[in-house]
């Protein structure tokens, strides 16, 4: 955690006036110290890159988005009951849904476990991936109403960018043979004109086996959380479960309605394999050694998945 419980306990009591310190334990540290509150609330403070308007307006932003998918998907989401609305201390609360990270316990499951986890998955993603939520979700956020055209072009000027960015902070930190593999990641993603061609969905954008919850006992999904990135955004990028073995992503996959777009395999190689770049160029940028080594370690093995 980069903030203690004692530098936090006076802005929880604006919402919980009798709470005692010994009732907050962390839980642990990304974009937010996320710390557990007697078992029934799950509390998330800024990191302190984010103490400040921006992080203030990236919960409040979060709780809109949450609240407008609200029942409608077919998986348990956070409910926010509380945003702390300073600058020096943003932080959400929220309830607690049960269940583990699958992350934690998928090595436990047998195939036909992880085969059921993915089915939900599949079915979950096609929900929030589908043309009738985004034209709801346009309708909600009219300033982010685009056609697909336009976003197409918005989002091929990204990635080029970013992969200017990649070249001038990541490299630094990889090999001759890690730069020309990300090199040809880049170039043929964004050299091929079908994969600009897609319509853009109300994308998780963090949907890793961490956020997915799960009751070990019986092996059902309990919810999906962390939104915090959740935009219109190719859908690509909620589909890269290619570290959960075969029979998972198949599972995923067959259960999902938009499986048989042309493009979605080379979209989702190019969103997986380029990751290390975000914790590459985020450590070097706040200082974070810890961050680095991650972003190390993630190309070796995406390199391995994708040689």
């Amino acid at each position: 955690a980069d903030i203690t419980v004692d530098e936090i306990i006076p802005e929880i009591r604006k919402f919980f006036p009798g709470i005692n310190k010994d009732s907050i334990n962390f839980f642990y540290h990304g974009t937010y110290n996320v710390f557990d509150i007697n078992n029934k609330y799950i509390l998330r403070v800024a990191d302190r890159a984010f103490r400040n308007s921006i992080g203030l307006d990236m919960l409040k932003k979060e709780s809109e988005v949450i609240d407008f998918l609200r029942d409608k998907l077919p998986l348990p989401i956070p409910k926010l009951l509380h945003i702390n609305e300073s600058s020096l201390i943003p932080f959400s609360i929220h309830e607690k849904i049960p269940g583990k990270s699958l992350v934690f316990v998928i090595d436990d499951f047998t195939i036909d476990q992880k085969v059921k986890i993915g089915t939900k998955v599949g079915k979950f993603l096609s929900v929030l991936h589908s043309k009738e939520l985004v034209d709801k979700y346009m309708n909600y956020f009219p300033k982010e109403k685009q056609s697909d055209d336009d976003f197409n072009h918005f989002y091929r000027a990204k990635w080029t960018s970013r992969f200017q960015e990649a070249k001038d902070i990541a490299y630094q930190y990889l090999n001759q043979q890690q730069q020309k593999w990300l090199t040809k990641i880049f170039e043929e993603f964004l050299e091929n004109d079908n994969n600009f061609t897609f319509s853009p969905r109300i994308t998780h954008c963090d949907f890793d086996t961490s956020n997915i919850l799960v009751d070990p006992n019986n092996h059902q999904v309990t919810g999906i959380i962390d939104f915090e990135n959740c935009k219109i955004w190719d859908p690509a990028a909620d589909l890269l479960f290619y570290n959960e073995g075969p029979e998972f992503m198949k599972a995923v996959l067959d259960n999902y309605l938009f499986s048989d777009d042309n493009s979605l395999p080379s979209r989702m190689k190019f969103n997986y394999s380029r990751t290390c770049c975000a914790y590459l160029i985020w450590g070097s940028k706040h200082n974070r050694s810890g961050m680095i080594e991650e972003g190390k370690k993630i190309i070796k093995n995406n390199m391995k998945t994708f040689p």
